[in-house]
């Protein structure tokens, strides 16, 4: 019998919770582990009759002078209540989780698209008879089902609650008129724009109100044969591939979708699955980590991003997801057996802001102590900056009750003579304004209003006289997901760009 005192603390998430999103996740540690004795998982006796567990959970037992036994541990909920328990040796710990799926006219779709011509199966190891349209459509749905937990996870630790997308339907394949021989001679910019304003003529979404995250099937990889295992050689290789995002589409190539998942169970040995790519045959996207798990995180990573460009997020010059800190993204879903995780060298995003220093609010570049912060507060080193995070929580995609663009009256305004944002309209006060670099759309700088109900709505603000303000977009957004930008070199607004 084991007499030693263990304790299961749960980090994130309280006894009894309602969620909007299916996938839940419970990060964790057990205090003063028995050898060789793991965390059991288990549903209410009703629920297990009804259905299979579904869960995928991950642990460190850590260096022995820890004494913790660090967890993480994703559960897909059913709609109404959930009760689960997690017991350890003689200790038990009960959770009743209430689902409730989101509601909300703007909404996510995924899309698998076939070009004219293509069967529609994407590229992968000789083994592997499983690379089908219905398998792609299955492992980009649960994809999106986690990056929609994630979204929840961070704003909830920026303090916001858990606001996140709607996702409108399951991935489903979308047959493109783009014949497949002449994809193969366009760029990754010129795909995009096909497909987005194929999407657009087909009239079978509304645009206004739906976001695409979109995969092309027919990304093909060459093969390294000379020896140049460099990413510019690989992507010389490669076609049919795209990582952008911007407006309402954003889209991404399939040549790592042989490292991703179909099922949740599979999610943590997915991240963890230490095989070497054969970069003979296959495209390694894993920032250099040359691993199936190293081309499962940079990829999911990726999409990530882009997504946040869809929801108008900019750059960030830091180690954020709208920075270069995206490769890690596993560490959010998996315990690592290291803090902060081997995600290969930094990427090459332009992290310096260039323009006038002065007295003005603005994200500086993390140092070593900002991010030691960060990764104790966040537990995995994954995060947006606190300006992406707020344009988020006013996003219109992240409300429950989100009314049409117009509907409130309200109206943003920018008078490039006095240099004014103004924001007109019931309840209409300013969130943010930031500005961007044009070139690549970095953030500068960015001023950020309260909007409580201990503050006094702001609903002007101006600009101070800056030199080289032409080199910039402005970005506005109010307190009911109204946004303008402005491109100040030709005072242009502009309305969707892929970035």
């Amino acid at each position: 019998m084991c007499e030693i005192l263990h304790n299961i603390e749960v980090t994130n998430v309280q006894a009894t919770e309602t969620f909007h999103h299916s996938i839940a996740l419970l990060k964790g540690s057990i205090s003063n582990p028995c050898e060789g004795t793991e965390l059991r998982i288990s549903f209410n006796e009703q629920q297990d009759q009804h259905r299979p567990l579904s869960y995928s959970y991950s642990a460190d037992v850590g260096e022995s002078f820890e004494k913790l036994y660090k967890f993480r541990l994703l559960v897909r909920l059913a709609e109404g209540e959930n009760g689960i328990t997690l017991r350890y040796c003689k200790v038990e710990r009960r959770f009743s989780f209430h689902y409730v799926p989101r509601c909300s006219p703007y909404t996510v779709v995924p899309l698998y698209i076939i070009c004219k011509g293509h069967s529609g199966r994407y590229q992968s190891h000789v083994d592997d008879q499983e690379n089908t349209a219905t398998v792609a459509c299955q492992k980009i749905t649960l994809a999106i089902e986690l990056l929609q937990c994630l979204y929840g996870e961070k704003l909830h630790e920026e303090g916001y609650g858990r606001k996140t997308f709607t996702l409108g339907s399951s991935c489903v394949p979308f047959h493109s008129q783009l014949e497949w021989t002449q994809s193969v001679g366009m760029t990754e910019g010129e795909l995009w724009q096909h497909f987005a304003s194929e999407l657009v003529q087909s009239e079978q979404y509304d645009m206004a109100t739906v976001k695409v995250v979109a995969f092309l099937s027919s990304t093909h990889f060459e093969g390294i044969t000379d020896g140049d295992y460099s990413y510019g050689n690989i992507r010389a290789k490669t076609t049919g591939h795209a990582a952008l995002g911007g407006g309402g589409l954003a889209l991404f190539g399939t040549g790592c979708l042989y490292t991703w998942p179909t099922t949740l169970e599979r999610v943590g040995a997915a991240f963890l699955n230490p095989q070497p790519v054969d970069c003979a045959n296959l495209l390694d996207d894993s920032n250099y980590r040359r691993t199936y798990g190293g081309c499962y995180a940079t990829t999911l990573g990726s999409v990530c991003h882009e997504m946040g460009h869809t929801f108008d997020l900019g750059h960030t010059p830091d180690g954020s997801i709208m920075g270069d800190g995206f490769d890690g993204i596993e560490r959010v879903f998996v315990a690592p057996k290291c803090p902060g995780g081997d995600t290969g060298p930094r990427r090459l995003v332009e992290t310096k802001p260039r323009g006038p220093a002065g007295r003005l609010t603005q994200l500086k570049r993390p140092t070593d102590v900002f991010r030691q912060r960060m990764d104790a507060k966040c537990n995995d080193g994954i995060f947006f900056a606190p300006n992406s995070a707020n344009t988020l929580n006013y996003h219109r995609w992240f409300q429950l009750d989100s009314a049409p663009p117009g509907a409130n009256g309200a109206t943003i305004l920018f008078d490039r003579d006095t240099r004014l944002v103004s924001s007109e309209g019931t309840g209409s006060a300013l969130v943010l304004v930031e500005l961007r670099l044009s070139s690549n759309g970095m953030m500068q700088k960015f001023w950020t209003f309260q909007c409580g109900q201990k503050s006094i709505p702001q609903a002007q603000f101006q600009l101070p006289k800056l030199s080289n303000l032409s080199d910039h977009t402005l970005f506005v957004m109010n307190a009911v997901g109204d946004i303008l930008k402005v491109n100040l070199a030709t005072d242009s607004v502009l309305n969707s760009e892929a970035q």
